[in-house]
């Protein structure tokens, strides 16, 4: 079977050849390292930031080779900024991007990543929201993942990252606004994660439409390592896992999975996300933070899609046999019954290191077939 092929099986809690494997995210650096040249592009994880349509195709170009040259089986497109859009370049080099966040380049991971935000007040948020919030059926949102189907034809399964409502507010308004105003103006707070919220649903709607996305990976932090980032009577009272509810819905509509991804100690919020978002699967599960994918796989079967979960930090510092081990007893506590993708638990960032990467997929080769010899 092809890597689709594949894919589907495993996500539909049935046993393919093997275990599926991918990365949600690889660094352009890691990329330069593994193609072996430079690469003239730009990327972020955390949000749209290529305006040059050639620049974001060279991107996808890259993307696709690293993933067919490595093996994966899933490709994760981003959301695209809108024809003709510009983004504002401050005069100390930084971007302003379309949500109102303030970006800076990263030397090492070759990326913009967000250090800041243009919100100081409330009225500025008011204004932002009433009168400059981006529009998510502006032609051209999802001129990135029509061109990756397109150089795909149907080899790999195709999935479209999009941004937590909760997570972006925390970040647009920098956390210590967030909590102020969570208690001072808490209905500004809930508005502008309403209003990410229907734009979320805008784009997965016309994801939905092209009839070429198999998953839906919504990122954003919900947890640190210690657990989740709020109380979760907090998350209850904004209202946030009855949002990330209406995404799922959505995406179910289009026929399209639903993953949530948070790194951290996601355990206490893991039934919330069952039980009241209804989510399809979590990536992550991070094992920095304590998360077992085995007491996952065991607690909730097939109700939840397990995406992970080899460690990125061992990757940039642990050995190749350990990471054989860590990768085979993956595979061993979550691929059984199908329902596990293989991954690191976060993405391959610049410090890894590639012999690790590369042990941890000949691993998952190797030891993922079906039906499984442990």
């Amino acid at each position: 079977m092809n890597s689709r092929e594949r894919v589907l099986r495993a996500i539909n809690f049935e046993e393919p050849d093997e275990t599926p494997i991918t990365e949600l995210d690889v660094d352009v650096s890691v990329m330069e390292r593994i193609l072996g040249r430079t690469l003239n592009v730009m990327h972020s994880l955390q949000a749209a930031i290529t305006v040059d349509r050639d620049m974001e195709r060279a991107y996808y170009d890259a993307l696709y080779e690293v993933y067919r040259k490595v093996g994966f089986d899933i490709l994760y497109a981003y959301e695209s900024l809108p024809d003709g859009y510009r983004l504002e370049k401050l005069p100390d080099g930084r971007l302003m991007e379309q949500m109102g966040r303030v970006f800076s380049y990263d030397d090492v991971a070759k990326a913009y990543t967000p250090v800041g935000s243009i919100f100081q007040t409330v009225e500025d948020v008011r204004d932002f929201l009433d009168e400059r919030f981006p529009d998510p059926h502006a032609p051209g949102r999802d001129y990135g993942i029509k061109y990756l189907a397109e150089i795909n034809r149907g080899d790999k399964a195709l999935g479209v990252f999009i941004r937590e409502p909760f997570a972006h507010v925390w970040e647009a308004l920098t956390p210590v606004r967030f909590v102020y105003w969570m208690h001072r103006e808490p209905s500004i707070v809930v508005k502008f994660i309403e209003k990410v919220t229907e734009y979320n649903l805008g784009l997965i709607e016309r994801y939905g439409e092209l009839g070429c996305v198999d998953l839906i990976v919504m990122g954003g932090d919900l947890c640190d390592v210690k657990g989740p980032m709020l109380p979760p009577g907090e998350f209850r009272r904004l209202r946030i896992f009855e949002a990330m509810r209406r995404h799922v819905e959505e995406a179910h509509r289009c026929g399209i999975k639903f993953i949530k991804h948070t790194d951290g100690n996601v355990k206490p919020i893991l039934e919330e996300l069952v039980e009241t978002s209804h989510v399809d699967g979590v990536h992550s599960l991070d094992p920095s933070a304590g998360v077992d994918i085995g007491w996952v796989k065991e607690k909730f079967q097939d109700r939840l899609i397990l995406h992970g979960n080899v460690s990125v930090d061992n990757l940039a510092t642990r050995s190749v046999e350990e990471i054989v081990e860590e990768t085979k007893n993956a595979i061993r506590n979550a691929s059984p019954g199908g329902g596990h993708i293989l991954s690191s638990s976060n993405s391959w960032y610049g410090d890894v290191r590639l012999e690790n990467c590369y042990a941890m997929v000949e691993t998952g080769r190797r030891y993922g077939r079906y039906p499984l010899k442990f």
